[in-house]
């Protein structure tokens, strides 16, 4: 939210966002009539996912076609809408037109399942971080294409779509539609074409002009479900989280409510009907309160429809008072010195469709019960995620949605599926034994969860990274994620074998360009950054000498290419190591105007020279940044608000720097010329400009210096002029974030997505090279053929380092085809 609100906003101007889609798609049309050459803007020549196939990302919806069970749904938050045609084994992604928004909530048709409905907006956290959706989508053709619903944009107050948590089909009527978004409970009978509010939220529907959807900590109805057995239909709404605010009941339909009264403490709810018995109903409750935020107030129930309620929950019981926490080797397993609970973030309750007194309940970790909500077993252990060789009870953690088959019966079909933060899970004993041991592995463990799972995200990829690198002795990627720790993988042909070297949210990573067995990871909160000699295998803490603790979320640190021994990061202060991580230094002052460091540069010529951009619009540069007290000019782009998200030095000249910023409203690509101190914006004009949406990342192409690449809220745009014109280069790429680009080589660009993972292209050939010349000696002859054969591989298999350039019609293979082309280029010469 920091890194791209204007200054002023409560809420981000996605309208842009959209106006800038239909831009981007008009100018890649043009763009491809008119092409005469292979390869695109930049010498892009085309890109292609590499994964991570197998890694996931956070998940709030799913959805099974109930006629056909084989056909699925799932949303990643900023991945888009993805389908599946074999019950999860592979996943596509439906019409690109949603990638970058944060799809919430889906629902299906029951009597036609063609139509589906997708609600965007994620905003569950309150006013400090949010990501805002653009209404309702519709498909009418089982998910190919989607539709902005004009009703949930227009003829509305502002912001009433902006947050759709949940999208509920009337059982009697397949055009009543339902939707529980943060501005209250919305009504359409014409399958979504117009909205009638039933329910409103006062705090954001009744807020001041200007500032709807954004007061205080209002999170408006986070639930809502229908009953199936009863016309007209009744409802139940849940509103509130961060403080109480209600749980409802509608007897017709949605034109009159009951209040029902809550406790103080009343946090964010979830409910869930038992399928078997509709007077049977739960709610799992969180507290609101600062010093238990998150933490399990209680579960309650019903056994005659709403009207009167218990509390089943014992908690005499180990498991009672966490279910919305987790279990840890590290702290005794239960995570008792902190009572750490997430019931605002994740927060999932469902009923087992045959049997009312079985229950599920997911906030950090999964729990089941078999007594009517009286007491919980464990299902599944968060820790195991991150061991070698995981058990069948493993699952990643941070649950957000559970759905049974269409099919299931509890014997012969005990099929569920599990959304969370780490993508797509299922079991197909979701009847076996739970765990009543607090600690399974520990001195005398008891027996683990008998409930199997597997990893559902079978080319899933919606992996959420925040920046990666890639070696360049080696085909070896990284990067790290959102709440996917640090993946890695060792050839990019093999997207379905991504691996996890460390936990937590990954951040920045950097490779030793000479020996990719050593390199630096982070997580989240500065300083935690870890080093591995040995590939990824093993880590060790690499922050000593580090006193502060006031950086990004997300810290940045960079490694000099010149000398991988000296790396920079930093909040407020800049800190620096000559000697791989081994001791850290400061190298620098709080200086009194830039805010806390947000990106940073290193001179690849010149190991001196090292710039570092601010989340408040300021950069400031070094000469001498080696030197025992280096000395700092400070540099304002002019633009308070505006955010420093990357900076490029320019690989020959040092004194020639280019920044991003990811604010909306600002000048988003600025140049400092040799010579000068003033950085000039190059966001080009008219028709070649960029778009006015958040630019997060710039990359120079070292053999042609006037090649620049942006990764941007939509994908990546290239100039083939130093910045005067731009296009949108995307041919194999989302329309979704690119948050940092990493040149492999002079012919390799690789973009990490935040929602999509990670795209690799290769690009044409650099000025004064010849095609075919692998050897460098300026001919095409026989001595080619010698490298050729060092790269040539099997099928399957991947290249070699340093092979893109035998790779020579683009397929991203080095295969016989090449081989061809090698002996007509030879030929010819």
């Amino acid at each position: 939210m920091r890194q791209r609100l204007p200054a002023g906003e409560n809420e981000l101007p996605l309208e842009k966002l959209g106006e800038a889609l239909v831009g981007i798609r008009s100018r890649e049309a043009n763009e491809v009539s008119v092409r005469s050459a292979e390869s695109g803007p930049g010498g892009i020549i085309g890109w292609r996912s590499i994964g991570p196939g197998n890694v996931g990302g956070r998940t709030r919806a799913i959805v099974i076609d109930p006629i056909n069970p084989d056909t699925m749904y799932a949303a990643g938050v900023t991945g888009g809408i993805w389908k599946s045609l074999d019950g999860g084994a592979s996943w596509h992604a439906t019409d690109d037109l949603l990638p970058n928004l944060a799809v919430c909530s889906l629902a299906i048709d029951p009597t036609n399942p063609s139509v589906l409905y997708a609600g965007t907006g994620e905003g569950l956290f309150g006013s400090w971080v949010r990501h805002r959706g653009m209404g309702i989508f519709k498909s009418s053709d089982a998910g190919m294409t989607w539709h902005q619903l004009p009703g949930t944009v227009d003829d509305v107050p502002v912001g009433a779509f902006y947050y759709v948590n949940k999208i509920v089909i009337s059982p009697n009527d397949p055009d009543r539609i339902y939707a529980a978004t943060m501005s209250g409970v919305w009504r359409s009978v014409d399958g979504g074409q117009s909205w009638t509010v039933v329910l409103r939220n006062p705090w954001v529907l009744d807020g001041p002009a200007g500032t709807q959807a954004s007061q205080g900590c209002a999170v408006g109805c986070t639930d809502l479900t229908v009953r199936t057995d009863t016309d007209p239909d009744i409802l139940f709404a849940a509103f509130g989280s961060f403080s109480k605010d209600g749980l409802y009941r509608s007897d017709d339909g949605g034109d009159t409510w009951l209040r029902y009264t809550t406790p103080d403490r009343q946090g964010r709810m979830t409910l869930a009907i038992a399928p078997s018995d509709n007077d049977r109903i739960y709610i799992l409750m969180a507290q609101n309160s600062s010093a238990s935020l998150g933490t399990i107030y209680s579960v309650f129930r019903s056994d005659d429809g709403g009207d009167s309620w218990t509390s089943p929950l014992d908690f005499n019981h180990e498991f009672s008072p966490w279910l919305l926490s987790y279990v840890s080797i590290a702290t005794g397993c239960f995570v008792h010195p902190t009572n750490y609970s997430q019931g605002w973030y994740d927060n999932i309750i469902a009923v087992d469709p045959v049997d009312p007194d079985v229950v599920w309940v997911g906030g950090i970790d999964l729990y089941r019960s078999d007594d009517g909500g009286a007491t919980f077993g464990l299902a599944e252990y968060w820790f195991y995620y991150l061991m070698e060789n995981p058990p069948p009870s493993h699952m990643h953690v941070d649950q957000h949605a559970i759905v049974f088959h269409p099919d299931y019966n509890g014997s012969t079909n005990q099929i569920m599926y599990v959304g969370n933060d780490g993508g797509l899970y299922r079991t197909a004993n979701a009847r076996a034994a739970t765990t009543d041991e607090e600690c399974p592995i520990a001195a005398n463990p008891g027996p683990p969860p008998q409930i199997a799972w597997e990893s559902m995200n079978n080319g899933y990829a919606v992996t959420q990274f925040y920046h990666g690198d890639c070696a360049r002795d080696a085909n070896m990627f990284a990067g790290g994620a959102q709440d996917n720790g640090t993946p890695q993988v060792w050839s990019p042909a093999t997207p379905e074998s991504w691996r996890l070297i460390y936990g937590g949210d990954g951040g920045y990573v950097a490779i030793d360009p000479t020996n990719s067995q050593r390199l630096y990871v982070e997580t989240q909160a500065f300083p935690s950054i870890r080093v591995s000699h040995d590939g990824g295998a093993t880590f060790a803490p690499a922050n000593d000498g580090i006193t502060d603790t006031d950086g990004l979320f997300i810290t940045p640190f960079a490694m000099d290419q010149s000398d991988p021994d000296v790396l920079w990061s930093g909040g407020s202060r800049p800190w620096r190591t000559t000697n791989g991580a081994v001791l850290w230094e400061l190298a620098g002052p709080d200086f009194p105007q830039p805010g806390t460091i947000s990106a940073i540069a290193i001179a690849p010529s010149n190991s001196n020279v090292v710039y570092l951009g601010y989340d408040n619009g300021y950069i400031v540069r070094s000469t001498n940044a080696l030197a025992p007290s280096p000395t700092w000019q400070t540099y304002s782009l002019g633009f308070s608000s505006g955010w420093v998200s990357s900076i490029a030095v320019d690989p020959i000249t040092p004194d020639i720097a280019y920044c991003t910023c990811s604010t909306y409203g600002v000048d988003h690509v600025l140049r400092k010329p040799a010579g000068s101190s003033q950085w000039s914006p190059i966001d080009g004009s008219g028709a070649n400009s960029l778009p006015d949406i958040p630019c997060h990342w710039i990359a120079v192409r070292s053999c042609n210096t006037q090649q620049l690449f942006v990764g941007t809220e939509l994908g990546v745009f290239a100039s083939d002029d130093g910045g005067a014109d731009w296009s949108p280069s995307n041919d194999g790429l989302a329309h979704t974030i690119v948050e940092s680009l990493d040149f492999k080589d002079d012919r390799t660009l690789v973009a990490y997505t935040h929602g999509r993972g990670a795209f690799l292209t290769r690009l044409d050939l650099c000025p004064d090279e010849i095609s075919g010349d692998l050897n460098g000696d300026s001919a095409v002859n026989v001595a080619d053929f010698a490298v050729f054969a060092d790269c040539l591989t099997g099928p399957g298999a991947a290249d070699p380092p340093g092979c893109a350039y035998a790779d020579l019609d683009g397929d991203f293979d080095v295969d016989l085809a090449d081989f061809a082309a090698l002996q007509q280029a030879v030929g010819g010469n």
